[in-house]
């Protein structure tokens, strides 16, 4: 709602309260302004009236992000942080000199100051469009955002959140390499294709061994793809031999490359993620993985889901053995268990 003076009124706008002169209503909230109205409310009495914006008539959790000050303003200055981003990095691989910590940490900053909470992040990075031109940039910072919530929730260290926050910068830098219609390809990669894509972690590594730069963020690039059932790449290393930087950022990984939007998908909702997650913990430190799902989990509660039935749902509460099948609650105020319905999905949120 905001107040318009009556000169700036224009035909089409919605009454957001009612208007009462003197004790008598004039117009009912919801009047539609037509240029007969206006006249009329064209007195000097009636300075302004209340009128409806957009995101008053938002009926979804999605609409009303869409709508959201706070939601300009961060697409705005991710924008323009992308841009510095992708010189930093670009700069980076002309010259192979060493970029400051700090130059990338800034950015970092500068973004997050537009963000109140992780939840926030996880619903603002939902609800951006990269063009395809900018998607490998777009991961790089999605990445690093990401790692700073993560560390965040778990109460990390200040200095090994900045080291988080880093890996999260560097560690695909050698996916920079790789040809762009190999790297985004639409379709199903042959396997030459995914061999190459295979090489990142190591030509990353080259890129960075001898330069002065975190031992932690180095074993990152070079080992983020590791499972710690051995069924990663490229070493096949397993547990605690994989450094424990690696393993926060395997999880980093996971989470952008699926919340991310290809050409021939949508970005996957938190908790389809989580469905994923669920059915592969075995490959991530469960240690670190359950309190970050907890969160992410903790985050959805109260948005709008679509199922595979295109019925439409609020999240009312989870499942605690099963985060990504959520009890549900309709505008019927009916219930519906996720978890007793295995044949309905959660395709997007709305």
């Amino acid at each position: 709602m905001r107040e318009i003076a009556i000169n700036d009124l224009m035909p089409g706008m919605v009454l957001g309260a009612d208007l009462i002169l003197q004790g008598q209503m004039l117009y009912a909230a919801g009047t539609i302004l037509d240029d007969m109205i206006i006249n009329r409310l064209n007195r000097p009495d009636i300075p302004s009236v209340t009128i409806k914006e957009e995101f008053d008539s938002s009926s979804t959790h999605i609409e009303r992000i869409r709508f959201n000050d706070r939601f300009q303003a961060f697409v705005e200055r991710y924008n323009t942080c992308l841009n510095r981003c992708k010189g930093v990095m670009l700069s980076f691989l002309g010259t192979k000199q060493r970029i400051q910590d700090d130059v990338l940490l800034q950015i970092y900053d500068d973004v997050y100051e537009t963000i109140s909470t992780g939840s926030e992040l996880l619903d603002f990075l939902y609800n951006m469009m990269p063009g395809d031109d900018q998607l490998t940039y777009a991961q790089c910072l999605n990445s690093a955002l990401l790692a700073g919530t993560f560390a965040d929730w778990l109460s990390m260290s200040e200095e090994d959140k900045k080291i988080l926050i880093l890996c999260g910068f560097y560690y695909d830098i050698g996916k920079w390499n790789l040809p762009y219609n190999i790297l985004w390809k639409p379709g199903k990669l042959t396997d030459e294709e995914f061999r190459q894509i295979k090489t990142h972690p190591i030509v990353g590594y080259s890129l960075v061994r001898y330069l002065d730069i975190n031992e932690h963020v180095k074993n990152a690039i070079i080992m983020h793809h590791e499972r710690l059932d051995g069924s990663g790449y490229p070493y096949h290393m397993t547990g605690n031999n994989i450094d424990v930087f690696a393993r926060y950022v395997a999880i980093i990984d996971t989470y952008v490359a699926m919340a991310s939007p290809r050409t021939y998908r949508n970005a996957f909702t938190p908790l389809q993620i989580l469905g994923t997650f669920e059915k592969s913990m075995e490959q991530y430190d469960v240690e670190l993985l359950l309190p970050i799902m907890r969160h992410i989990a903790d985050s959805q509660i109260g948005t709008t889901v679509q199922l595979s039935d295109d019925s439409i749902w609020e999240v009312l509460i989870l499942n605690p053995n099963k985060f990504s099948r959520p009890i549900l609650r309709n505008t019927k105020n009916e219930i519906l268990d996720l978890q007793s319905r295995k044949d309905l999905e959660i395709v997007k949120n709305v």
